[in-house]
């Protein structure tokens, strides 16, 4: 069988299965009938002595089947299948009007029309042909009575009627085969339905049986609203947070456990999914709140439908205790901290008086040893004067930041000249710097003049930076640069001190200006040291409301540049001189050092 004939001779198919069916049993009809047609006119020509009128009748029907067979490939399934039934029909009704009327072996086969018609179509069609077949008989009989029956054309030969017989016998059997395998196809169907709804179902039911253990396992509370707000299903930690049983809240308004339920704009819309969890308060069946982090989301349903809400919390009472304790015990450590600030800030005057005094005598020890030519007491008594005068500066520095964490620095502003403070900066830190084999070069012009800030704290801000300069440059080279610049909308004096030193990493960076802090136990080791230089200067440039910034590199050295608010003391009148700074400098100094913790706000008097 060649692959052309085995295309044509196989069913066609479609996606809809009462349509494939159909099409199955059409295409078998045509299919067999074209071939009886074939048989039927190979006996006629061979065996029968007929007219050519008679000899085209088998080929017509053939043709005829054959286009059918085409619209039924083209699914014109109940066009193909209505217009072989009246060919049919017209046949049948012709071979008994010309054989015998309403005794001819032909009228007979009207039941196969009854039967085609029952196996291809269902409704209206069936009634229909049922009804055509039974007026056509009646008609038939109608016009025997009235002796009005044409010509019989076929002659009475028992051959011809054995043909008659054979193949209305073979069509009755063939089209009743096909009616009992339909009939036992659509038996095979309805078992695998009910094999494939017993899985489905089976399916189901472990997904249900699934989803109930994911909700009972669940630690957080979920209740399911329907889009009225009435509860419709709730897990077990509900019902263990709120001491329900499931009958007492099932069928009731979320409400009687989330009394202000709706009071948020998306308690009544929400979106699909869960939006963003917001503390709230159940209450369980006693009326008691219970806090909880609440979030619910719309569920997805038809279009312009809804199909309800999920509403999720997790109990957080533990939390909010843990919440409470931690702001008592943060409340009582900023105390205990301030109590501290305090009472070294108070201790300024007990600690740096009998430290003066012990400089001071040993200064005059010194000074009497040298006299008599006392070398080796002389000696002595310089580390005496040198360990004194290390302790008092830490002690300064420390009660300078107890200070600022107490809130009692104060900001002194005044008018000076920006050359006059760097030559007594350098006048100061000169000899530490050489000390090291270093050498400092100076970028300061001469036209930046005066400015109107607070001097002692800037020239500490620079002793503390050019100290660190010397302190970890050893033969290299320091530059101090000042110029003015415009940072943002605003003018600033900027300060920059530069070194050729060992340079930090960017670890040792993110934690450079903290208390007590240095780049790592050798650093303190070898270069001595508390670490709160630099968290003194980064106070007190936040204070002045300015900004400081670190580049530094490993082996290679360090830049700090500070910038600062410039007030020129041109623009200022005589009560503003010894005064504050302008309001919106000083704005930006407040907000700046609010943000690094070194004021608060004072509460109001009563």
């Amino acid at each position: 069988m060649t692959h052309p004939l085995r295309r044509l001779l196989a069913a066609p198919t479609f996606a809809d299965e009462e349509k494939d069916r159909v099409a199955a049993i059409l295409h078998t009809i045509l299919l067999a009938v074209s071939v009886i047609c074939v048989l039927a006119g190979a006996v006629q020509f061979f065996a029968l002595e007929q007219d050519q009128s008679a000899m085209l009748v088998y080929p017509a029907l053939l043709l005829a089947c054959l286009t059918l067979l085409g619209l039924v490939r083209r699914g014109h399934l109940q066009f193909a299948g209505s217009v072989f039934l009246l060919c049919l029909w017209a046949i049948i009704t012709f071979g008994a009007l010309t054989y015998g009327g309403i005794r001819s072996p032909t009228a007979g086969g009207h039941i196969l029309v009854v039967i085609i018609s029952t196996l291809l179509f269902s409704g209206r069609l069936v009634l229909v042909f049922v009804a055509l077949s039974l007026a056509t008989l009646a008609a038939i009989l109608a016009v025997e009575l009235a002796g009005a029956l044409p010509t019989q054309l076929t002659p009475d030969t028992p051959e011809l009627a054995f043909l008659a017989h054979f193949i209305h016998l073979f069509s009755a059997g063939f089209f009743l085969y096909l009616a009992v395998k339909n009939l036992q196809d659509a038996r095979q169907r309805a078992r695998q339905g009910a094999v494939k709804a017993a899985e489905l179902l089976h399916e189901a039911t472990a997904a249900k049986n699934y989803a109930d253990n994911i909700l009972a396992s669940m630690a957080e509370s979920l209740v399911v609203i329907d889009p009225r707000g009435t509860i419709v299903t709730v897990n077990k930690a509900t019902l263990d947070l709120l001491g329900y049983r499931p009958e007492a809240l099932l069928g009731r308004h979320f409400t009687v456990v989330l009394p202000d339920f709706g009071a948020l704009a998306t308690d009544n819309s929400p979106p699909v999914g869960a939006h963003e969890p917001v503390e709230r308060s159940y209450y369980d069946m006693h009326g008691k709140p219970v806090p909880v982090l609440f979030s619910h989301g719309r569920l997805p349903g038809g279009e312009g439908q809804r199909a309800g809400s999920v509403c999720v919390a997790s109990d957080i009472t533990q939390l909010k205790y843990a919440e409470q304790s931690l702001r008592e015990a943060k409340q009582l450590a900023e105390e205990a901290s301030l109590a501290k600030s305090r009472f070294l800030a108070n201790m300024s005057h007990e600690l740096r008086t009998p430290l003066n005094a012990v400089i001071g005598y040993a200064e005059m020890l010194l000074e009497e040893a040298e006299e008599r030519g006392i070398t080796s007491s002389a000696e002595e008594v310089r580390k005496i004067q040198f360990a004194g005068k290390h302790l008092l500066g830490l002690i300064s520095d420390i009660l300078d930041l107890s200070k600022i964490e107490a809130g009692r620095m104060d900001i002194h502003l005044e008018t000076f000249d920006v050359a006059d403070m760097i030559g007594t900066v350098l006048g100061t830190i000169g000899p530490m710097i050489v000390a090291n084999g270093n050498h400092i070069e100076l970028n300061c012009p001469p036209s930046l003049g005066f400015i109107h800030a607070d001097l002692t704290k800037i020239r500490q801000i620079l002793l503390n930076l050019l100290s660190n300069a010397a302190k970890f440059t050893e033969r290299g080279a320091i530059t101090l640069s000042v110029a003015k610049v415009l940072h943002g909308p605003t003018q600033h004096v900027q300060f920059s001190v530069t070194d050729t030193g060992i340079g930090m990493t960017n670890a040792q960076v993110t934690q450079l200006f903290q208390a007590f802090s240095q780049g790592d136990s050798s650093t303190s080791r070898r270069y001595g040291g508390t670490g709160l230089g630099l968290a003194i200067t980064k106070a007190f440039v936040d204070m002045l409301g300015g900004h400081v910034e670190v580049q530094s590199k490993l082996g290679v050295g360090t830049t700090f540049i500070v910038r600062l608010p410039f007030v020129n003391p041109r623009d200022l009148s005589g009560s503003k001189r010894a005064g504050s700074l302008p309001s919106d400098i000083a704005e930006v100094a407040r907000a700046a050092a609010m943000r690094a913790g070194l004021l608060r706000e004072k509460p109001e008097a009563p």
